[in-house]
């Protein structure tokens, strides 16, 4: 996008701005710590609204204390194949000229396993009588599977197509399927039966790509649907946690990305973690206390009681002297109450 056309100010998440200048500092700086890896280098661009919108990869590290469960099928649905009628019953494929056009089939791997089939069936069980090529009335030529034929095919094809063809060779239906319904891992994990319901390792980080426009629940929508996590998002929240030990806890409004942004691409001074929903926070006061030495924080938590009880006293004691400065004064003012009798 052009710098140019970028507006003055920027929201930059909820009620913060950044001036252009600032704006444009902030993500050459991000890509610049990221240099030897292009693939994570943010990019920017303007929505018809003329708000600018940040994409990128953001780095979510695993925080959960309770289980998961992964989902046991993919949400997509394979759509079962069904073969085009074609006039003509020579071609393998359904197609006058032995050509499918493209759009016609759901999966170009059904179309190599079709013609495999159909090709076997017509050279395995020729049927009684003459049989012709074509409507010319050339006579069917059996063809061979010497090695020297198999290497003459091999060399007309794309190398692509040649490591597929080799690589498709000796895989079952059942292999075939599996890899057409690939799943990300979590740090190596795939679904297991035994094992579908498991605790990521603490720490342990993943990469998700979203937009600076996408608030906090879309971000762990987008996270669990990656991985096809079946808890419910509620169930999980983003904390920012600081060097310091400070734990922050993100709200539905806030804008993930935009956070990562204005703290900085360095995860040595902050990192953003996916958490239980109950998972307490930690203020910056107590986090300044969190990486001293067991010796120094008793003696710390010494001093606390001690200074609590001087206050505790002082506030007895000035009680206890005001209660008898009003006792006085009250006792002062009541005159005694006399009777008289008529």
């Amino acid at each position: 996008m052009n710098e140019a056309g970028l507006h003055p100010l920027i929201q930059a998440g909820d009620g913060r701005t950044l001036s252009r200048a600032e704006f444009l500092s902030l993500i050459n700086t991000y890509n610049c710590f990221l240099k030897d890896q292009t693939q994570l280098h943010l990019s920017y661009f303007q929505g018809y609204d003329g708000e600018v919108v940040v994409e990128g990869f953001l780095n979510i590290c695993w925080g959960v204390r309770r289980p998961i469960r992964l989902k046991i099928q993919d949400e997509k649905q394979t759509i079962p194949f069904t073969p085009l009628i074609s006039s003509d019953p020579i071609s393998p494929l359904g197609n006058r000229r032995g050509m499918s056009r493209w759009g016609e089939y759901n999966d170009l791997h059904q179309i190599d396993e079709m013609a495999g089939t159909a090709h076997e069936t017509v050279v395995k069980n020729p049927p009684a009588g003459p049989v012709y090529e074509t409507t010319t009335l050339r006579p069917l030529r059996q063809k061979s599977y010497e090695p020297e034929s198999e290497s003459n095919l091999f060399r007309c094809m794309s190398d692509a197509s040649l490591v597929k063809r080799r690589s498709r060779r000796g895989k079952s239906a059942a292999q075939r399927e599996r890899e057409r319904q690939h799943r990300f891992s979590i740090n190596g994990h795939f679904y297991n039966y035994k094992t579908s319901i498991f605790t990521p390792c603490f720490g342990t980080a993943t990469k998700v790509r979203i937009t600076s426009s996408m608030t906090t629940n879309q971000v762990i929508v987008q996270l669990l649907n990656k991985f096809k996590i079946e808890n419910d998002p509620q169930e999980f929240a983003l904390y920012c946690v600081h060097q310091s030990g400070e734990k922050k806890k993100m709200n539905n409004r806030d804008q993930p990305l935009w956070e990562r942004i204005l703290q900085g691409p360095s995860e040595d001074t902050m990192k953003i973690f996916l958490m239980d929903m109950d998972e307490e926070e930690v203020s910056n006061d107590v986090a300044q206390y969190l990486n001293l030495e067991l010796p120094i924080l008793e003696k710390v938590l010494l001093n606390l009681r001690e200074e609590e009880n001087r206050e505790i006293q002082m506030v007895v004691s000035k009680y206890q002297k005001h209660h008898r400065v009003l006792s006085r004064m009250l006792s002062s003012k009541i005159s005694p109450h006399i009777e008289t009798s008529v």
